[in-house]
């Protein structure tokens, strides 16, 4: 995989790129996000949105998950205290910061999410099947780049 430098401005085909990605994505996010939750019963999108942001940062803080997730500190205090309870995350304070709080996924929790992931991936290669291998080859390519543009814009937003 190639290391992905943005142009000053974008071509035309970045354009058209990325009028298909935006329509694509939250489409392929809702069909794994049901695969998911299929497999985590009773828990809110929200719940599992903030299972995730914790999964992919493990000791994240409080206030970078109200951040990612949009609401205040206080409202995702309470969302935490809920997955707390239902023993999937961990709350401890911050040795370094007193004031913060750092999350990460119980040993269950982790399980559960990353079987749920699994059974996400099993549903989408089914969903996939029909295309001929070297499609498939190429996407995986091809989303293996897309990962790497979004990889670094979110390392660095002002590009």
């Amino acid at each position: 995989m190639r290391a992905v430098a943005p142009p000053r401005h974008p071509s035309a085909a970045a354009h058209v790129c990325a009028a298909r990605w935006v329509e694509l994505a939250p489409l392929a996010a809702r069909f794994i996000r049901a695969q998911m939750l299929e497999r985590m019963p009773g828990l809110t999108i929200a719940q599992f949105r903030a299972m995730s942001f914790v999964y992919r940062l493990r000791g994240c803080s409080l206030r970078s998950l109200s951040e990612h997730l949009g609401v205040t500190p206080p409202t995702c205090s309470a969302l935490v205290a809920r997955l707390v309870a239902r023993g999937v995350v961990t709350r401890t304070p911050n040795l370094a910061n007193r004031r913060e709080v750092v999350l990460r996924l119980t040993p269950a929790g982790k399980a559960q999410f990353e079987a749920a992931k699994d059974a996400a991936r099993k549903r989408t290669a089914q969903v996939l099947a029909p295309l001929p291998d070297e499609v498939l080859r190429r996407l995986a390519q091809d989303l293996g780049e897309l990962a790497t543009a979004f990889t670094i814009t979110e390392a660095n937003p002002e590009r």
